[in-house]
């Protein structure tokens, strides 16, 4: 399991894109409402708030963890047996098939395909 994303929501996108500039360059993508970093193949995601609709995923910071198996890593974590609560079972999105936490304060963290 590795490290893959950090994403960040903000009401401002220019001034937080340009807030992580000073410390990790020119993203690598960008537009109005995003901006994508690449800090040593950890992608650091800058996006824009939203109001998630009805079946959406949530609008706020998480991180990601890459693993080799989503479907695995869901079924071995849930069945760790730790209290775990879970988010969002595995489906598949645009960028791939993820599965979503919470941790123990609440914070969303994601499992997503290599």
């Amino acid at each position: 399991m590795e490290l893959r994303e950090v994403a960040i929501f903000t009401d401002d996108v220019p001034e937080t894109k340009a807030f992580y500039e000073r410390f990790v360059g020119d993203p690598v993508f960008e537009k109005e409402s995003m901006a994508l970093f690449d800090v040593e193949g950890v992608e650091v995601l800058i996006h824009e708030t939203y109001e998630p609709e009805a079946g959406d995923l949530p609008c706020e910071d998480h991180y990601a963890f890459a693993v080799e198996n989503v479907d695995d890593a869901f079924s071995r974590l849930s069945n760790s047996g730790k209290d775990l609560e879970v988010y969002r079972e595995p489906a598949d999105y645009d960028w791939g098939r993820s599965a979503y936490f919470r941790d123990p304060d609440g914070r969303l963290v994601e499992i997503t395909g290599e």
